[in-house]
């Protein structure tokens, strides 16, 4: 049988004290002999340093230092990694109890794979479950640009991959790993996991979570611009073909959450909005970026 993969995890952070330990406990408490994990910290002044300078010994690379953002600091620890297999891990989500080693043997029983993608949960700011989600087995190019359904820290991929298309965009705040998973998708061939790999934290400050807000808006835009197909010569039947396409895919989405489990949907929004009993979450679900 082929040697497993080497994993590399590179985890970008800045001023995430209140998290950053379980996301560190989640990557070295992986039962996979073949992985390395660097921390870029981006110059934290919360606490987060003394953190995880307690983890110094068990890290392949770590680094506090002033950067460009989170961006730059994923670009950093990938030109350091050495691993064949890749992937970043902000500095408050985790990975789930196995992931690596099921995420190693894909790769190493699927070497025309170079990239996996698998289910994920959501957590609340004390790691409470919310929700499980699970994904399509199949997923279109088309149904990856109207809606961005992976989660970025259950995404894989072969350094190969990464040196086909190119690092990440330092220029984007928002959606840069939906970005980067655009342009891998066009040439990759990937794989559904079905099982959950890792547990995205919903807290009110996370970039996520900013949807209303006028620079995500924007942010959806430039990307979806950037990468729409354009199957008319005519602009407006572009941008009609496009708006249909959202709303169909919304529907899809929508039903999936709610045949899932719709109490702990409802427990999502609660632990996005604190303290508001009716959020507008409509505003944002409904409305087609262009």
């Amino acid at each position: 049988m082929p040697e497993l993969p080497l994993i590399s995890v590179v985890t970008p952070s800045y001023n995430q004290a209140e998290f950053v330990e379980a996301t560190l406990r989640s990557v070295l408490e992986q039962d996979y002999p073949r992985r390395e994990h660097l921390v870029i910290d981006g110059g934290s002044t919360d606490g987060s340093v003394e953190i995880v300078r307690q983890y110094a010994d068990r890290l392949t690379y770590w680094v506090s230092e002033r950067d460009r953002g989170q961006s730059h600091a994923i670009n950093k620890g990938f030109a350091l990694a050495r691993g064949e297999v890749l992937s970043w891990l902000n500095s408050d989500d985790t990975y789930l109890p196995g992931a690596l080693a099921a995420v190693g043997k894909c790769f190493t029983e699927r070497p025309d794979i170079d990239l996996v993608y698998g289910d994920y949960q959501y957590i609340d700011r004390q790691g409470k479950l919310l929700m499980t989600r699970r994904l399509f087995d199949s997923m279109s190019y088309e149904t990856l640009l109207y809606h961005d359904y992976l989660c970025q820290p259950a995404v894989f991929f072969r350094r190969s991959l990464l040196d086909k298309v190119g690092l990440v965009d330092e220029e984007l705040y928002y959606h840069m790993d939906w970005e980067l998973f655009l342009r891998m998708w066009k040439v990759c061939r990937p794989l559904h996991l079905r099982v959950p790999l890792a547990a995205s934290r919903l807290v009110p400050t996370a970039k996520s979570n900013a949807q209303d807000s006028e620079k995500y808006v924007a942010g959806t835009l430039l990307v979806q611009q950037r990468h729409m197909n354009q199957r008319f010569k005519t602009p407006w039947l572009n941008r009609l073909w496009h708006r249909v396409c959202y709303y169909v895919s919304f529907g899809v989405r929508a039903c999936a959450v709610l045949r899932e489990n719709p109490v702990r949907y409802i427990r999502i929004v609660r632990a996005l909005f604190p303290g508001r009993r009716f959020p507008r979450l409509w505003r944002v679900r409904l409305r087609s970026p262009l």
